[in-house]
């Protein structure tokens, strides 16, 4: 018999569990002009076939028309929890999983035009967004899903069905003034999709990754003005991606912007409004170069890399005359209030001195322009080496008790025990709760090192993702990216990506209740739900968060009937 159910979009739902596993969700909120979304559980449990069987979803009601379907695929994920040897997982009881197995999490269009396919005994859960284009009237809608049998003889029976109701609020949510972002990788979509680099073609690549990006509330791009020093091997190369011509004529520098010209306006177009330059020394100490490419004289070749000492003449000498050169540019672009620059990635307290070193050589050339970086030392702070610091989430505490007039935060790899993150292990609930995290201490900027990581650990080779979660078997599966490359340049969503956009929301809505409650009060009010806020905790589960958001939904109806 075919069982159907709605339920969150915080449920992971896995193979050999059924629709009885979970609980059932009859309503959903929707602001004008918005979306929101659920899964349909598709499960049947009759004995009498061992094949597939593709059904014929059927959408009736008034919200059809603004209805999209997606299969949520399972990815092999090896490395589901890092590897300790204390086994430390095993004190964080709130993992949905931590033994390696096939892991819900890509979304994918329908197959067999728009058919849901089902195999014996096995769950499958569709994605179902509703989204209202603002001809949606304020009040209650209805969608009903019927499911019929093409192969049957009679095609019109009905197997199953399921109504959904959306109550559409009658508001709209503010602009995000959240920045957000997901360090982007040209390189990666270059070397999966085996484009040449900053062809028309990669450029199309990147504009689709960068729409679905922004889309999912991404507002801040990782460029690269240089190639970008990242998860890359002492001695070793990424793929060139350099925005930045440079040439060398009797010594002399020269440079051409054009090609960042176009990735800006490209971005732009897209709805990026924030530039993050790329790191200008080497992650994890800040002690030599990234690899920089220049025509000398006419040879086109690496300039600097591994072997230049960060803090020598002749980087430095480049370094001033290539950010002279490229912050008079920006500024005449408009881009002096929107554009940040990184010294480097992740230095930790032993990098303290060589960090100033570099940071002394840089400032005098990016002054009026913003300096943040991924760090987790408060000294940097505190001796004004990094103005707009981006502690990682375990060690806020530290940072929280500072005046710093742009609050940042990050996690990563880690800190995933007792603590929130984007594993594919954890309950959603855990990724989508960092939202009301920074609003509750007024957090500014959210960052992570992956919406497109495809290469291993240290990008020697190119790792396909749809065959592995762990980037080569190193992190914690779905750690690395957020979107997957689908067909002809095209990216495909996570479940993990919508988890994180529903945590950008909640902000959202919770600035929205601001012209109603103060935000002593909100806060009040979701800790009396979900405990104390902080970044040492965490939300775990979907009744709790569903609750919180609940509870935040009707203080806006209540004010705007």
């Amino acid at each position: 018999m075919l069982e159907l159910k709605f339920v969150s979009t915080l449920e992971k739902c896995f193979l050999d569990q059924t629709p009885a596993d979970f609980a059932s969700v009859e309503r959903l909120r929707l602001y004008k002009k918005g979306t929101v979304a659920c899964q349909l559980l598709v499960y049947d449990g009759d004995e009498s076939y061992q094949i597939q069987k593709w059904l014929q979803p059927t959408l009736e009601g008034d919200l059809a028309p603004y209805v999209r379907l997606r299969n949520v695929e399972l990815i092999p994920n090896y490395l589901p929890v890092p590897v300790t040897a204390d086994r430390a997982w095993a004190a964080d009881p709130k993992l949905v999983r931590v033994t390696p197995g096939l892991y819900p999490d890509l979304l994918t269009p329908l197959l067999h035009k728009g058919k849901v396919g089902l195999t014996f005994q096995s769950l499958r859960a569709v994605w179902v967004d509703v989204v209202d284009d603002g001809s949606l009237s304020a009040g209650l809608h209805t969608l009903t899903v019927k499911f019929t049998d093409p192969e049957a003889e009679d095609k019109e029976a009905v197997l199953a069905q399921a109504v959904l109701t959306v109550e559409v609020i009658n508001a709209e949510l503010p602009a995000a003034d959240t920045i957000v972002t997901q360090w982007f990788y040209a390189d990666c979509l270059a070397d999966y999709y085996e484009v040449e680099v900053f062809s028309d073609r990669h450029f199309e690549i990147c504009r689709n990754f960068i729409k679905t990006a922004v889309a999912n509330g991404m507002n801040m791009i990782l460029t690269p003005i240089l190639t970008p020093p990242l998860d890359t091997a002492v001695g070793g190369e990424r793929t060139t991606t350099q925005l930045v011509g440079v040439t060398v004529t009797d010594g002399k520098y020269r440079f051409d912007f054009s090609l960042l010209d176009r990735w800006m306006a490209m971005c732009e177009a897209c709805g990026i409004r924030y530039f993050e330059m790329a790191h200008l020394f080497t992650q994890w100490g800040a002690y030599h170069a990234p690899k920089v490419m220049a025509t000398v004289d006419g040879e086109y070749r690496r300039i600097f890399g591994w072997e230049t000492d960060a803090a020598g003449e002749e980087y430095v000498t480049f370094l001033r005359e290539m950010l002279t050169a490229l912050t008079a540019h920006l500024r005449a672009g408009g881009y002096a209030d929107r554009v940040y620059f990184h010294i480097s990635d992740e230095p930790s307290e032993a990098h303290l001195e060589q960090y100033k070193i570099n940071a002394a050589n840089v400032r005098p050339y990016i002054e009026g322009f913003k300096q943040l970086d991924a760090l987790s030392h408060v000294e940097y702070y505190q001796q004004g080496l990094c103005p707009v610091p981006v502690p990682i989430t375990d060690q806020m505490k530290n940072f929280l008790k500072e005046d710093i007039d742009e609050r940042w935060v990050y996690y990563c790899c880690g800190p995933w025990l007792g603590t929130c993150n984007r594993y594919m292990s954890m309950p959603s609930a855990r990724t989508r709760c960092i939202g009301v995290q920074m609003y509750k201490y007024g957090v500014k900027g959210f960052l992570h090192w992956g919406y497109n990581f495809y290469n291993d650990q240290f990008s020697d080779d190119v790792v396909n993702p749809f065959l592995s979660a762990n980037g080569g078997n190193w992190v914690g599966g779905g750690d690395t990216c957020l979107v997957y490359p689908g067909r002809k340049g095209q990216p495909l969503e996570s479940l993990r990506l919508k988890n994180l956009q529903e945590g950008l929301e909640d902000i959202r809505v919770l600035k929205l209740c601001e012209q109603f409650v103060p935000k002593e009060e909100l806060v009040a009010r979701m800790e009396a739900i979900c405990g104390e806020l902080n970044f040492d905790m965490f939300i775990s589960d979907t009744a709790t968060m569903t609750a919180l958001r609940d509870m935040l939904d009707d203080i806006v109806i209540e004010h705007t009937k």
